[in-house]
């Protein structure tokens, strides 16, 4: 196993978790349903960072179990992107949203079954089946952009509402350069860029909206 990869991991459970707790804490109603699903991808981190950790042989055991809180913070990243909408319009994206995150999830899990593995260099690679890969980028995107730009439009100073606007952005792009990343065909450069690239976005995140209080003012 390369240390850099489950550092790579933990970094990421430390971040959602700091971020997303303080978006959680905030009344707005926007704040809170984005913390919530950054605490949901901070045990998805976990559970991973654990299984990278021990390499264990029901290793896509940890990648499923992963993987449902995943998705489940995607339907709260929608939740998130609505609640300026009406109360109908709302009730509509939400229960679409539960709908196509319980499909995809039964897909990965009973049809479409992934094959998570490490390469020579010890890089970690989720290898989802390429239904399911196509179908997480699908969700990646069309659930968090919406919520990104709700979140950052309630920041006024066009700085805090442009660097968190592009801050997790870069998190989007970088997730999907991991889940389109194959151990077949493993490219460490594009990897460890794409590594550095989240986990330099996420410590400006996290020193500017987790633990920063100017932004907030």
């Amino acid at each position: 196993m390369n240390n850099l990869v489950l550092l790579f991991f933990l970094n990421n459970v430390l971040a959602t978790l700091i971020i997303g707790g303080r978006f959680f804490f905030k009344s707005d109603k926007t704040f809170k349903y984005f913390g919530i699903a950054l605490l949901l991808d901070a045990v998805a981190f976990t559970i991973w960072s654990i299984g990278i950790a021990l390499k264990p042989v029901n290793l896509e055991t940890y990648v499923t179990y992963g993987v449902v809180f995943f998705i489940a913070s995607l339907v709260f990243f929608l939740i998130a992107s609505a609640q300026d909408f009406s109360v109908k319009n709302r009730q509509i994206i939400i229960w679409l949203g539960v709908i196509v995150g319980a499909v995809v999830l039964y897909l990965r899990a009973f049809v479409y079954s992934s094959v998570p593995s490490f390469s020579q260099q010890g890089f970690f690679f989720f290898n989802p089946n390429a239904i399911v890969q196509m179908l997480y980028i699908f969700a990646l995107v069309m659930a968090t952009v919406p919520a990104i730009d709700a979140v950052a439009s309630k920041f006024r100073l066009p700085y805090y509402n442009n660097l968190f606007k592009f801050g997790f952005l870069a998190q989007v792009a970088g997730g999907i350069v991991l889940l389109t990343s194959n151990v077949a065909n493993p490219d460490t450069t594009a990897l460890n860029v794409a590594g550095w690239i989240i986990s330099l976005s996420y410590l400006a995140l996290l020193t500017t909206f987790g633990i920063g209080k100017k932004a907030w003012i």
